[in-house]
């Protein structure tokens, strides 16, 4: 969100918040109009019509709007949707004289340019739909375009540019006058999504009117707190394809006053409320971690419920440096509280490697002590120091190995005291096998070896120092303890390479290289971040 518009929606959020609020009349009528197929040239979209039919049920069930009064239009020409908006202002007119307040509410999910809706090959002008809108009898009318263009996965609804479509803000809500919300900017493109099935406009608005946008708790959510939170919520998400979206507003009002689209917290039938407890972005899917996403959410205020039909969920808490998973039985006028559930942490480096996160690498520094067996002759078994670091992706870990080790032998006949040092600076590749409650790990290494050797003798030897070669294998287990912390055991077989003198008669000596095979082992620490 740019800084201006974030400053502009709080300016709005506090001069709105001590306004009295007053919720849909009982005779609010409701439009929802949804077209996956536009002009001849335009791609399908997926989920335009289905978008269309939840916004009825949404208002349905939480905005007290009756049955009688829902019209749902979908894959309907602009003949249809011309008549149909006519018919529901007669009937509009017929009973506004009576003195009961009325309200109209307008939903378009399709395709579009600046000038008209493309409706199946026929197109109903913006400025007549607006027109039969703001003409209205109904004393608020509230208008809500979600269109533009078409894509593959995250499609663009939409196709043709034109002449931009404006949409500008006045500061006064109330509950009489006509409000225009639009999915995007003008110039930008909207977008739906697979993973959510549905546009990311329409799927925060709604999630926005099942209570996540109820930042001061009172259990209504107004207009203005709606579209603060669709906003936001559509910033983030299209922030994550190629193209940001920038929902828009446009209040023309008299008075003053705040809009209760919904009442969440009294929800009947058969919803129920979910308390979604301390604050972060929840998924949740139903029935099980591969069901279809009912709703991404960062609910607002410090009760965070979310008033969905009684089912099955799993729900999803992202945090900072884990997942904590859900599975939920929500009853119908029940109440579900997460914070009293079990639930399963699931870590951002078991995420990774499952494809199940939204990183695509966990950093990891790891701290190791242990032993190698012999590699020279008199050595025996040697103590070693390591540090690391990696990189874990989903498809395995690499990470670099600074080793060193130091060890007091004699040599193969006893007689040659000495000290060997080594330092080694290798590369590792590994593949994890997470299970509960540990993770197994196999692998490689190879590594560049400085070897030194220092004499304590009367002897004429003189110090040695050369470079050499190391390789081996990797068997690991981790046991995670707390946050990014881990425990970790590792060993298995190892090779050096390396030039070994070799004394002959007469003084002489032979070079010769060596390949030496031996085991070596090791714990400690990983930290992962």
């Amino acid at each position: 969100m740019s800084l201006g518009r974030a400053s502009l929606l709080c300016l709005v959020l506090a001069v709105l918040s001590p306004l009295s609020a007053r919720a849909l009349p009982e005779r609010t009528w409701v439009v929802a109009i949804g077209h996956n197929d536009g002009a001849p040239n335009e791609v399908s979209l997926l989920y335009a019509e289905q978008d269309a039919r939840t916004v009825a049920d949404v208002l349905r069930e939480h905005g007290r709007v009756s049955s009688q009064r829902t019209r749902l239009l979908l894959g309907e020409d602009a003949t249809t949707v011309r008549r149909a908006l006519q018919e529901v202002n007669a009937s509009i007119r017929a009973q506004a004289g009576e003195g009961h307040p009325t309200a109209l509410v307008v939903f378009y999910s399709g395709h579009a340019d600046a000038a008209a809706l493309h409706l199946g090959g026929t197109e109903l002008p913006l400025a007549e739909l607006k027109t039969l809108v703001e003409g209205s009898p109904a004393g608020m009318r509230l208008l809500v375009l979600d269109a533009c263009r078409s894509g593959t996965v995250t499609r663009v609804k939409g196709v043709t540019a034109a002449e931009s479509f404006l949409i500008t803000l006045r500061d006064d809500v109330a509950t009489e006058g006509l409000a225009i919300i639009t999915s995007s900017a003008a110039g930008e493109a909207s977008q739906e999504s697979d993973r959510l099935r549905g546009s990311f406009f329409t799927h925060h608005l709604m999630n926005a009117l099942r209570g996540a946008a109820d930042q001061d708790d009172d259990g209504n959510v107004t207009l203005t707190e709606a579209y603060a939170y669709a906003y936001t919520q559509t910033l983030r998400s299209s922030g994550q394809t190629m193209a940001l979206q920038h929902p828009t507003y446009s209040w023309d009002v008299k008075g003053r006053g705040e809009l209760v689209l919904s009442k969440p917290a009294e929800s009947r039938g058969r919803m129920g409320l979910l308390r979604l407890g301390e604050s972060a972005l929840y998924l949740i899917m139903d029935g099980r971690r591969e069901g279809a996403v009912v709703a991404e959410v960062s609910p607002q205020g410090q009760r965070r419920e979310l008033s969905l039909p009684a089912g099955n969920y799993f729900v999803q808490q992202r945090k900072a440096d884990e997942y904590r998973e859900y599975q939920v039985a929500l009853a119908a006028g029940g109440v579900a509280e997460l914070g009293t559930m079990r639930f399963e942490t699931v870590r951002y480096d078991r995420l990774v490697r499952r494809r199940g996160g939204e990183r695509r690498y966990i950093h990891n520094f790891s701290l190791t002590a242990g032993a190698r067996g012999q590699m020279l002759a008199g050595e025996g078994t040697s103590p070693q120091l390591q540090l690391g670091y990696g990189l874990d992706f989903d498809w395995g870990s690499v990470g670099l190995r600074l080793r060193g080790l130091t060890v007091q032998g004699s040599g193969a006949d006893g007689l040659l005291p000495r000290r060997h040092d080594e330092l080694g600076l290798g590369l590792s590749v590994m593949r994890f096998v997470d299970l509960e409650p540990v993770s197994l790990a196999f692998g490689l290494f190879i590594e560049g070896v400085f070897h030194q050797q220092r004499f304590d003798t009367d002897r004429l030897v003189t110090d040695r120092r050369a470079l050499g070669a190391g390789f081996g294998g990797i068997l690991m287990v981790e046991r995670h303890l707390t946050g990014g912390i881990a425990l970790r055991l590792e060993g298995g077989p190892v090779s050096g390479l390396f030039q070994h003198e070799v004394g002959q008669e007469a003084g002489e000596v032979r070079h010769e290289l060596v390949t030496p095979l031996t085991w070596w082992g090791a714990g400690g620490i990983v930290w992962r971040w």
